[in-house]
Protein backbone atom coordinates (compact mmCIF):
# COMPACT_ATOMS: atom_id res chain seq x y z
CA UNK A 1 0.00 0.00 0.00
CA UNK A 2 1.46 3.31 -1.09
CA UNK A 3 -1.26 5.65 0.33
CA UNK A 4 -3.28 5.96 3.51
CA UNK A 5 -6.78 4.42 3.17
CA UNK A 6 -8.90 7.47 4.07
CA UNK A 7 -7.07 10.69 3.10
CA UNK A 8 -4.91 9.07 0.36
CA UNK A 9 -1.70 10.44 1.89
CA UNK A 10 1.43 9.13 0.13
CA UNK A 11 3.74 6.92 2.21
CA UNK A 12 7.53 7.24 2.13
CA UNK A 13 8.94 4.04 0.65
CA UNK A 14 12.07 2.36 2.09
CA UNK A 15 15.28 3.51 0.50
CA UNK A 16 13.30 6.08 -1.46
CA UNK A 17 15.36 8.82 -3.04
CA UNK A 18 14.19 12.43 -2.60
CA UNK A 19 11.87 11.55 0.28
CA UNK A 20 11.06 15.21 0.68
CA UNK A 21 9.01 15.11 -2.52
CA UNK A 22 6.62 12.52 -1.08
CA UNK A 23 6.47 14.25 2.29
CA UNK A 24 5.75 17.62 0.73
CA UNK A 25 2.99 16.08 -1.43
CA UNK A 26 1.40 14.71 1.75
CA UNK A 27 1.67 18.11 3.46
CA UNK A 28 0.01 19.81 0.49
CA UNK A 29 -2.90 17.35 0.64
CA UNK A 30 -3.25 17.79 4.39
CA UNK A 31 -3.15 21.57 3.96
CA UNK A 32 -6.16 21.33 1.65
CA UNK A 33 -8.18 18.77 3.67
CA UNK A 34 -7.56 19.58 7.33
CA UNK A 35 -10.17 22.16 8.45
CA UNK A 36 -10.97 22.57 4.75
CA UNK A 37 -11.98 26.02 3.56
CA UNK A 38 -13.25 26.75 0.04
CA UNK A 39 -13.96 30.16 -1.40
CA UNK A 40 -17.17 29.03 -3.11
CA UNK A 41 -19.18 26.08 -4.34
CA UNK A 42 -21.15 28.02 -6.96
CA UNK A 43 -18.35 29.69 -8.97
CA UNK A 44 -18.35 28.08 -12.42
CA UNK A 45 -15.58 30.05 -14.16
CA UNK A 46 -12.01 29.06 -13.34
CA UNK A 47 -10.35 32.08 -11.60
CA UNK A 48 -7.74 33.81 -13.74
CA UNK A 49 -5.44 34.84 -10.85
CA UNK A 50 -5.98 32.53 -7.88
CA UNK A 51 -3.94 32.91 -4.71
CA UNK A 52 -1.86 30.11 -3.26
CA UNK A 53 -4.06 27.93 -1.06
CA UNK A 54 -7.33 28.95 -2.70
CA UNK A 55 -9.78 26.06 -3.00
CA UNK A 56 -13.21 25.61 -4.61
CA UNK A 57 -15.87 22.93 -4.82
CA UNK A 58 -16.42 22.34 -8.54
CA UNK A 59 -20.08 23.00 -9.50
CA UNK A 60 -21.93 21.66 -12.54
CA UNK A 61 -20.87 23.08 -15.93
CA UNK A 62 -17.54 24.43 -14.68
CA UNK A 63 -15.44 26.19 -17.34
CA UNK A 64 -11.75 26.86 -17.79
CA UNK A 65 -8.66 25.15 -19.17
CA UNK A 66 -8.29 22.98 -16.07
CA UNK A 67 -11.68 23.09 -14.32
CA UNK A 68 -13.61 21.85 -17.35
CA UNK A 69 -11.82 18.51 -16.95
CA UNK A 70 -12.43 18.26 -13.20
CA UNK A 71 -15.26 16.13 -11.74
CA UNK A 72 -18.36 17.87 -10.44
CA UNK A 73 -18.33 18.01 -6.63
CA UNK A 74 -14.57 17.56 -6.38
CA UNK A 75 -12.19 19.95 -4.63
CA UNK A 76 -9.94 22.15 -6.78
CA UNK A 77 -6.94 23.39 -4.72
CA UNK A 78 -4.41 25.89 -6.10
CA UNK A 79 -0.98 24.78 -4.82
CA UNK A 80 2.52 25.60 -6.03
CA UNK A 81 1.12 27.54 -8.99
CA UNK A 82 -1.14 24.77 -10.32
CA UNK A 83 -4.63 23.37 -9.78
CA UNK A 84 -4.86 20.01 -8.06
CA UNK A 85 -8.06 17.93 -7.98
CA UNK A 86 -8.94 16.14 -4.74
CA UNK A 87 -11.82 13.64 -4.77
CA UNK A 88 -14.13 14.14 -1.78
CA UNK A 89 -15.10 11.27 0.50
CA UNK A 90 -18.14 10.70 2.71
CA UNK A 91 -18.00 12.82 5.84
CA UNK A 92 -15.61 15.43 4.44
CA UNK A 93 -16.57 18.88 5.72
CA UNK A 94 -15.64 22.26 4.36
CA UNK A 95 -16.35 25.87 5.26
CA UNK A 96 -17.79 27.82 2.29
CA UNK A 97 -16.58 31.40 2.62
CA UNK A 98 -19.01 33.21 0.29
CA UNK A 99 -22.06 31.52 1.87
CA UNK A 100 -20.78 31.52 5.47
CA UNK A 101 -21.84 27.92 5.97
CA UNK A 102 -20.39 24.53 6.81
CA UNK A 103 -21.12 21.82 4.24
CA UNK A 104 -20.59 18.06 4.33
CA UNK A 105 -20.19 15.48 1.56
CA UNK A 106 -22.61 12.52 2.00
CA UNK A 107 -20.92 10.30 -0.57
CA UNK A 108 -22.91 11.70 -3.50
CA UNK A 109 -23.37 15.45 -3.02
CA UNK A 110 -22.55 18.36 -0.76
CA UNK A 111 -25.16 19.66 1.68
CA UNK A 112 -25.38 22.25 4.44
CA UNK A 113 -24.56 21.05 7.94
CA UNK A 114 -26.54 22.31 10.95
CA UNK A 115 -24.51 24.59 13.17
CA UNK A 116 -22.62 25.98 10.24
CA UNK A 117 -23.05 29.52 11.54
CA UNK A 118 -23.99 32.63 9.61
CA UNK A 119 -27.43 33.17 8.09
CA UNK A 120 -27.79 29.79 6.34
CA UNK A 121 -27.92 27.23 9.14
CA UNK A 122 -29.90 24.35 7.66
CA UNK A 123 -29.86 20.58 7.81
CA UNK A 124 -31.69 17.95 5.81
CA UNK A 125 -32.67 16.19 9.06
CA UNK A 126 -31.74 16.38 12.71
CA UNK A 127 -32.18 14.04 15.67
CA UNK A 128 -31.84 14.74 19.38
CA UNK A 129 -31.35 11.48 21.26
CA UNK A 130 -33.22 9.92 18.31
CA UNK A 131 -32.77 9.04 14.65
CA UNK A 132 -34.43 11.38 12.17
CA UNK A 133 -35.75 9.98 8.90
CA UNK A 134 -37.13 11.19 5.57
CA UNK A 135 -40.61 11.77 7.05
CA UNK A 136 -39.69 12.94 10.56
CA UNK A 137 -36.79 15.19 9.66
CA UNK A 138 -36.68 16.48 13.24
CA UNK A 139 -36.84 13.76 15.89
CA UNK A 140 -36.57 14.32 19.64
CA UNK A 141 -36.60 11.83 22.51
CA UNK A 142 -36.98 13.65 25.80
CA UNK A 143 -39.16 13.68 28.91
CA UNK A 144 -40.06 17.28 28.13
CA UNK A 145 -39.54 19.83 25.37
CA UNK A 146 -39.44 23.49 26.34
CA UNK A 147 -40.29 26.39 24.04
CA UNK A 148 -39.71 29.69 25.82
CA UNK A 149 -39.81 33.32 24.81
CA UNK A 150 -36.49 34.82 23.72
CA UNK A 151 -34.82 36.65 26.60
CA UNK A 152 -31.34 36.34 25.10
CA UNK A 153 -31.44 38.28 21.84
CA UNK A 154 -33.76 39.64 23.36
CA UNK A 155 -37.05 38.99 21.58
CA UNK A 156 -40.49 40.49 21.92
CA UNK A 157 -41.54 38.40 24.91
CA UNK A 158 -43.96 36.36 22.80
CA UNK A 159 -43.73 32.65 22.10
CA UNK A 160 -45.59 30.92 19.26
CA UNK A 161 -45.55 27.44 17.78
CA UNK A 162 -46.47 27.72 14.11
CA UNK A 163 -47.77 24.80 12.05
CA UNK A 164 -48.10 25.84 8.40
CA UNK A 165 -49.71 23.89 5.56
CA UNK A 166 -49.66 24.45 1.81
CA UNK A 167 -53.38 24.58 1.03
CA UNK A 168 -56.85 24.35 2.60
CA UNK A 169 -57.25 20.64 1.79
CA UNK A 170 -53.98 19.74 3.54
CA UNK A 171 -53.46 19.13 7.28
CA UNK A 172 -51.80 21.27 9.95
CA UNK A 173 -52.35 19.65 13.34
CA UNK A 174 -50.99 18.28 16.59
CA UNK A 175 -51.26 14.48 16.78
CA UNK A 176 -51.08 12.62 20.10
CA UNK A 177 -50.07 8.94 20.05
CA UNK A 178 -49.84 5.90 22.30
CA UNK A 179 -47.01 3.57 21.27
CA UNK A 180 -46.89 5.46 17.94
CA UNK A 181 -50.62 4.90 17.28
CA UNK A 182 -52.84 7.98 16.99
CA UNK A 183 -55.31 8.66 19.81
CA UNK A 184 -56.19 12.38 19.58
CA UNK A 185 -55.67 15.19 17.07
CA UNK A 186 -56.54 18.85 16.88
CA UNK A 187 -55.89 21.43 14.19
CA UNK A 188 -56.77 22.14 10.56
CA UNK A 189 -57.42 18.64 9.26
CA UNK A 190 -58.50 18.64 5.62
CA UNK A 191 -59.91 22.19 5.57
CA UNK A 192 -59.50 25.53 7.36
CA UNK A 193 -62.02 24.82 10.15
CA UNK A 194 -60.63 23.86 13.57
CA UNK A 195 -61.21 20.17 14.38
CA UNK A 196 -60.86 18.06 17.51
CA UNK A 197 -61.06 14.30 17.04
CA UNK A 198 -60.12 11.08 18.85
CA UNK A 199 -59.41 7.44 18.00
CA UNK A 200 -59.29 4.19 19.94
CA UNK A 201 -57.04 2.34 17.50
CA UNK A 202 -55.29 4.94 15.34
CA UNK A 203 -57.36 4.15 12.25
CA UNK A 204 -61.02 4.89 13.00
CA UNK A 205 -61.46 8.51 14.05
CA UNK A 206 -64.41 10.25 15.73
CA UNK A 207 -64.74 14.00 15.34
CA UNK A 208 -66.00 15.68 18.50
CA UNK A 209 -65.77 19.41 17.82
CA UNK A 210 -65.60 21.66 14.76
CA UNK A 211 -65.22 25.45 14.91
CA UNK A 212 -66.17 27.27 11.71
CA UNK A 213 -63.30 29.37 10.33
CA UNK A 214 -65.55 32.25 9.24
CA UNK A 215 -68.24 32.55 11.91
CA UNK A 216 -66.52 30.96 14.91
CA UNK A 217 -69.60 28.79 15.45
CA UNK A 218 -68.76 25.59 17.33
CA UNK A 219 -70.44 22.31 16.43
CA UNK A 220 -70.37 19.64 19.12
CA UNK A 221 -70.89 16.32 17.37
CA UNK A 222 -71.14 14.12 20.45
CA UNK A 223 -72.82 14.21 23.86
CA UNK A 224 -71.72 16.61 26.59
CA UNK A 225 -71.23 15.19 30.08
CA UNK A 226 -71.14 17.74 32.89
CA UNK A 227 -71.13 16.12 36.32
CA UNK A 228 -73.79 13.76 35.06
CA UNK A 229 -74.53 11.10 32.47
CA UNK A 230 -76.16 10.72 29.07
CA UNK A 231 -75.80 14.40 28.28
CA UNK A 232 -77.93 15.50 31.24
CA UNK A 233 -76.57 18.61 32.93
CA UNK A 234 -77.08 18.03 36.63
CA UNK A 235 -75.65 18.78 40.05
CA UNK A 236 -76.21 21.77 42.31
CA UNK A 237 -72.52 22.68 42.08
CA UNK A 238 -73.23 24.09 38.65
CA UNK A 239 -75.28 27.01 39.94
CA UNK A 240 -72.20 29.19 40.07
CA UNK A 241 -70.98 28.31 36.60
CA UNK A 242 -70.94 31.74 34.93
CA UNK A 243 -70.76 32.17 31.18
CA UNK A 244 -70.61 35.96 31.46
CA UNK A 245 -67.49 38.09 31.80
CA UNK A 246 -66.46 36.53 35.11
CA UNK A 247 -66.03 39.96 36.72
CA UNK A 248 -69.07 39.94 39.00
CA UNK A 249 -71.55 40.85 36.27
CA UNK A 250 -74.57 38.70 35.59
CA UNK A 251 -74.12 36.33 32.69
CA UNK A 252 -75.50 33.06 31.45
CA UNK A 253 -75.56 30.33 34.08
CA UNK A 254 -76.34 26.65 34.04
CA UNK A 255 -78.81 26.32 36.89
CA UNK A 256 -80.17 23.02 38.14
CA UNK A 257 -82.93 23.48 40.71
CA UNK A 258 -85.18 21.01 42.48
CA UNK A 259 -88.02 21.41 40.00
CA UNK A 260 -85.99 21.53 36.78
CA UNK A 261 -84.00 18.99 34.84
CA UNK A 262 -81.33 20.41 32.56
CA UNK A 263 -82.34 24.08 32.73
CA UNK A 264 -80.05 26.71 31.24
CA UNK A 265 -80.93 30.07 32.80
CA UNK A 266 -79.74 33.44 31.49
CA UNK A 267 -79.63 35.72 34.51
CA UNK A 268 -80.71 39.35 34.29
CA UNK A 269 -79.36 40.70 37.57
CA UNK A 270 -78.05 37.69 39.45
CA UNK A 271 -76.99 34.12 38.96
CA UNK A 272 -79.83 32.57 40.95
CA UNK A 273 -82.75 30.58 39.60
CA UNK A 274 -85.32 33.24 40.57
CA UNK A 275 -84.82 35.62 37.64
CA UNK A 276 -83.86 35.45 34.00
CA UNK A 277 -84.84 33.75 30.80
CA UNK A 278 -84.23 30.06 30.24
CA UNK A 279 -84.35 27.14 27.86
CA UNK A 280 -85.88 24.14 29.58
CA UNK A 281 -86.40 20.47 28.95
CA UNK A 282 -89.10 18.97 31.18
CA UNK A 283 -89.76 22.33 32.88
CA UNK A 284 -91.71 20.88 35.80
CA UNK A 285 -91.05 17.91 38.03
CA UNK A 286 -92.60 14.78 36.56
CA UNK A 287 -93.27 16.29 33.11
CA UNK A 288 -91.82 14.56 30.08
CA UNK A 289 -91.34 15.10 26.38
CA UNK A 290 -91.57 18.87 26.52
CA UNK A 291 -89.19 21.64 25.50
CA UNK A 292 -89.90 25.25 26.37
CA UNK A 293 -88.41 28.72 26.07
CA UNK A 294 -89.15 30.94 29.04
CA UNK A 295 -88.76 34.70 28.73
CA UNK A 296 -89.10 35.37 32.45
CA UNK A 297 -90.07 33.47 35.57
CA UNK A 298 -93.74 32.57 35.62
CA UNK A 299 -94.21 32.91 31.85
CA UNK A 300 -93.58 30.36 29.12
CA UNK A 301 -93.32 31.81 25.62
CA UNK A 302 -92.92 28.67 23.53
CA UNK A 303 -93.55 25.01 24.24
CA UNK A 304 -92.93 22.07 21.94
CA UNK A 305 -94.94 19.02 22.99
CA UNK A 306 -93.19 15.93 21.70
CA UNK A 307 -96.12 13.76 22.76
CA UNK A 308 -98.60 15.10 20.19
CA UNK A 309 -96.33 17.29 18.03
CA UNK A 310 -98.06 20.55 18.92
CA UNK A 311 -96.34 23.90 19.26
CA UNK A 312 -97.71 26.49 21.68
CA UNK A 313 -96.65 30.11 21.25
CA UNK A 314 -97.39 32.39 24.16
CA UNK A 315 -100.21 31.56 26.62
CA UNK A 316 -103.34 31.07 24.49
CA UNK A 317 -106.74 30.30 25.97
CA UNK A 318 -107.52 26.61 25.73
CA UNK A 319 -103.97 25.36 25.44
CA UNK A 320 -102.98 22.88 22.73
CA UNK A 321 -105.67 22.04 20.20
CA UNK A 322 -104.24 18.90 18.68
CA UNK A 323 -101.22 17.64 16.83
CA UNK A 324 -99.44 20.28 14.82
CA UNK A 325 -101.52 23.14 16.23
CA UNK A 326 -99.99 26.55 16.80
CA UNK A 327 -101.89 28.54 19.39
CA UNK A 328 -100.62 32.10 19.55
CA UNK A 329 -101.79 35.20 21.32
CA UNK A 330 -100.96 37.14 18.16
CA UNK A 331 -99.12 36.25 14.96
CA UNK A 332 -98.02 39.03 12.58
CA UNK A 333 -96.86 38.89 8.98
CA UNK A 334 -94.47 41.49 7.60
CA UNK A 335 -97.29 44.01 7.05
CA UNK A 336 -97.31 43.67 3.25
CA UNK A 337 -100.58 41.72 2.98
CA UNK A 338 -102.66 44.78 2.01
CA UNK A 339 -103.78 44.14 -1.55
CA UNK A 340 -106.28 46.93 -2.23
CA UNK A 341 -103.94 47.99 -5.00
CA UNK A 342 -106.00 45.66 -7.21
CA UNK A 343 -108.95 48.06 -6.89
CA UNK A 344 -106.64 51.05 -7.60
CA UNK A 345 -105.78 49.41 -10.90
CA UNK A 346 -109.42 48.63 -11.70
CA UNK A 347 -110.82 52.05 -10.73
CA UNK A 348 -107.94 54.42 -11.51
CA UNK A 349 -106.14 52.55 -14.28
CA UNK A 350 -102.84 52.55 -12.35
CA UNK A 351 -101.40 51.72 -8.94
CA UNK A 352 -100.03 54.47 -6.72
CA UNK A 353 -96.78 52.75 -5.78
CA UNK A 354 -95.59 55.52 -3.46
CA UNK A 355 -98.78 55.20 -1.41
CA UNK A 356 -98.40 51.47 -0.90
CA UNK A 357 -94.64 51.64 -0.29
CA UNK A 358 -95.35 54.15 2.48
CA UNK A 359 -97.60 51.59 4.18
CA UNK A 360 -94.77 49.08 4.49
CA UNK A 361 -92.70 49.66 7.65
CA UNK A 362 -88.94 49.71 7.30
CA UNK A 363 -87.04 46.85 8.88
CA UNK A 364 -85.03 47.73 12.00
CA UNK A 365 -81.74 45.84 11.84
CA UNK A 366 -80.10 45.21 15.19
CA UNK A 367 -76.43 45.85 15.76
CA UNK A 368 -74.10 42.96 15.06
CA UNK A 369 -72.06 42.32 18.19
CA UNK A 370 -68.77 40.67 19.02
CA UNK A 371 -66.92 39.74 22.19
CA UNK A 372 -63.58 41.26 23.13
CA UNK A 373 -61.36 41.24 26.18
CA UNK A 374 -60.61 44.44 28.05
CA UNK A 375 -56.80 44.85 27.86
CA UNK A 376 -56.66 46.38 31.34
CA UNK A 377 -59.07 44.26 33.37
CA UNK A 378 -59.12 41.11 31.25
CA UNK A 379 -62.92 41.08 31.43
CA UNK A 380 -64.93 39.94 28.41
CA UNK A 381 -66.95 42.82 26.99
CA UNK A 382 -69.58 42.83 24.25
CA UNK A 383 -69.36 45.63 21.73
CA UNK A 384 -71.14 46.54 18.52
CA UNK A 385 -69.40 45.21 15.43
CA UNK A 386 -71.79 47.09 13.16
CA UNK A 387 -74.22 49.83 14.32
CA UNK A 388 -78.00 49.34 14.24
CA UNK A 389 -79.55 50.51 11.00
CA UNK A 390 -82.82 51.00 9.21
CA UNK A 391 -83.39 48.91 6.08
CA UNK A 392 -85.89 50.64 3.77
CA UNK A 393 -88.50 48.31 2.28
CA UNK A 394 -90.98 48.43 -0.59
CA UNK A 395 -94.31 46.75 -1.14
CA UNK A 396 -93.11 43.64 -2.99
CA UNK A 397 -96.48 41.97 -3.79
CA UNK A 398 -97.89 45.23 -5.18
CA UNK A 399 -94.89 45.62 -7.46
CA UNK A 400 -95.23 42.06 -8.76
CA UNK A 401 -98.90 42.74 -9.50
CA UNK A 402 -98.11 46.03 -11.25
CA UNK A 403 -95.48 44.33 -13.42
CA UNK A 404 -98.00 41.68 -14.53
CA UNK A 405 -100.95 43.95 -15.31
CA UNK A 406 -101.14 45.00 -18.92
CA UNK A 407 -99.26 42.01 -20.25
CA UNK A 408 -100.75 39.65 -22.80
CA UNK A 409 -102.23 37.22 -20.29
CA UNK A 410 -103.05 39.55 -17.43
CA UNK A 411 -105.08 42.55 -18.64
CA UNK A 412 -107.38 42.35 -15.59
CA UNK A 413 -110.24 41.16 -17.79
CA UNK A 414 -112.39 38.04 -18.01
CA UNK A 415 -111.09 37.04 -21.44
CA UNK A 416 -107.47 37.74 -20.47
CA UNK A 417 -107.62 35.62 -17.34
CA UNK A 418 -109.44 32.85 -19.21
CA UNK A 419 -106.62 32.76 -21.79
CA UNK A 420 -104.05 32.67 -19.00
CA UNK A 421 -105.42 29.74 -17.01
CA UNK A 422 -106.20 27.78 -20.19
CA UNK A 423 -102.64 28.17 -21.49
CA UNK A 424 -100.65 28.35 -18.21
CA UNK A 425 -102.90 26.11 -16.08
CA UNK A 426 -102.65 28.38 -13.03
CA UNK A 427 -103.96 31.73 -11.77
CA UNK A 428 -101.80 34.77 -12.37
CA UNK A 429 -101.16 35.46 -8.68
CA UNK A 430 -100.30 31.83 -7.88
CA UNK A 431 -97.04 29.98 -8.67
CA UNK A 432 -97.13 27.59 -11.57
CA UNK A 433 -96.41 23.90 -11.21
CA UNK A 434 -92.85 24.14 -12.57
CA UNK A 435 -91.84 27.08 -10.36
CA UNK A 436 -93.28 25.71 -7.13
CA UNK A 437 -90.79 23.91 -4.88
CA UNK A 438 -92.70 21.22 -2.93
CA UNK A 439 -89.85 20.88 -0.40
CA UNK A 440 -89.35 24.55 0.41
CA UNK A 441 -92.93 25.62 -0.32
CA UNK A 442 -93.98 29.18 0.52
CA UNK A 443 -94.48 31.04 3.77
CA UNK A 444 -98.02 31.04 5.15
CA UNK A 445 -98.10 34.85 4.96
CA UNK A 446 -97.25 34.80 1.25
CA UNK A 447 -99.94 32.20 0.56
CA UNK A 448 -102.52 34.36 2.36
CA UNK A 449 -101.43 37.49 0.48
CA UNK A 450 -101.72 35.71 -2.88
CA UNK A 451 -105.15 34.33 -1.96
CA UNK A 452 -106.43 37.78 -0.89
CA UNK A 453 -105.09 39.29 -4.11
CA UNK A 454 -106.83 36.53 -6.10
CA UNK A 455 -110.13 37.22 -4.30
CA UNK A 456 -109.91 40.94 -5.14
CA UNK A 457 -109.08 40.16 -8.78
CA UNK A 458 -112.11 37.88 -8.87
CA UNK A 459 -114.23 40.68 -7.38
CA UNK A 460 -113.20 42.93 -10.29
CA UNK A 461 -113.97 40.16 -12.78
CA UNK A 462 -117.35 39.50 -11.14
CA UNK A 463 -118.23 43.14 -11.68
CA UNK A 464 -117.20 42.84 -15.34
CA UNK A 465 -119.38 39.74 -15.65
CA UNK A 466 -122.20 41.61 -13.95
CA UNK A 467 -121.91 44.44 -16.46
CA UNK A 468 -122.03 41.99 -19.36
CA UNK A 469 -125.12 40.37 -17.87
CA UNK A 470 -126.89 43.73 -17.48
CA UNK A 471 -125.93 44.63 -21.05
CA UNK A 472 -127.37 41.40 -22.39
CA UNK A 473 -130.51 41.87 -20.31
CA UNK A 474 -130.98 45.38 -21.66
CA UNK A 475 -130.34 44.19 -25.20
CA UNK A 476 -132.86 41.39 -24.77
CA UNK A 477 -135.49 43.79 -23.44
CA UNK A 478 -135.04 46.02 -26.49
CA UNK A 479 -135.59 43.16 -28.91
CA UNK A 480 -138.88 42.19 -27.24
CA UNK A 481 -140.19 45.79 -27.36
CA UNK A 482 -139.55 45.91 -31.08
Amino acid sequence: MEQSPRLSLSYVAPSQAQKHVTVNETFRRLDALVQAVVRSRTTTAEPASPAEGDAYIIPASATGAVWSAFDEGGLAAYQDGAWAQIAPFEGLRAWVADDDELVVFDGAAWGALSGGGGSSETAAKFGINATADATNKLAVKSDAVLFSHDDVTPGSGDAQVKVNKAGASDTASHLFQTDFSGRAEFGLTGDDDFHVKVSADGSAWTEALVIDKASGDASLAKRLFVNGADGVISGTSLTDFVLGDGAGHAGAVIDVGASYVGRIAFAVSSVTSTVGASFQYSPTAGASGQFSIQGRVGRTDLIIENADGSVIVGNPTGGAKGAGAINAEAVYDDNTMLSCYVFDQALDGAVDMAKWDARVPDRIMRAEQEEARDPETGAVIVRDKTPPRIEPRQHGPMRLFSARIGTEHDPLSLDGYARHWREKRHLTSMPNEAAFDPEKGMAAGEWIQRLVETVEIQAVLIEELNQRTRHLAQAGSGVRRA
